[in-house]
């Protein structure tokens, strides 16, 4: 199970607005080492929106969460995401050579026209993102009077 630590940014309409990157004091290593992960990319801060709602309170900024990602929802995304569009690239020449129609540069662009469809496919399929768990973890300006 992948975890991450990040630092609540913003609070509008019920939505915690989550900040990972080499500001989160509790980051992971590869932040901390400014090497980057899914969540920053070439020095910018990955956002995620999650429930305001910590039990009884509600988050605040400042607030810190630790993120959690199970193996398996991580694995089905990339594969939902990766997948089609490499059906794609394989299945558009093939259904030319079937057709009996493979002469000059028309496999080239079926496995174009493949490589979109299933570019599109994987962009609605993936459209609500990996599910993410999360708990509230302490304030990071040290109120630790607070749960």
């Amino acid at each position: 199970m992948g975890r991450v630590a990040g630092i609540i940014t913003q609070v509008k309409a019920g939505r915690a607005s989550v900040a990972c990157g080499a500001s989160a004091q509790t980051g992971c290593a590869a932040c901390a080492s400014g090497r980057g992960c899914g969540w920053q990319r070439r020095d910018q801060d990955r956002r995620l929106e999650i429930d305001a709602w910590s039990g009884s309170r509600m988050l605040e900024p400042g607030d810190t969460v630790e993120i959690e990602v199970d193996d398996a929802g991580l694995l089905l995304a990339a594969c939902r995401l990766y997948l089609p569009p490499l059906c794609g690239v394989l299945a558009g020449p093939l259904l030319l050579r079937i057709a009996g129609l493979e002469e000059g540069v028309a496999p080239l662009l079926a496995a174009a026209c493949g490589l979109g469809l299933g570019a599109l496919v994987a962009r609605r399929w993936t459209r609500n993102g990996v599910p993410v768990r999360w708990r509230a973890a302490t304030r990071t300006d040290g109120d630790s009077s607070r749960p």
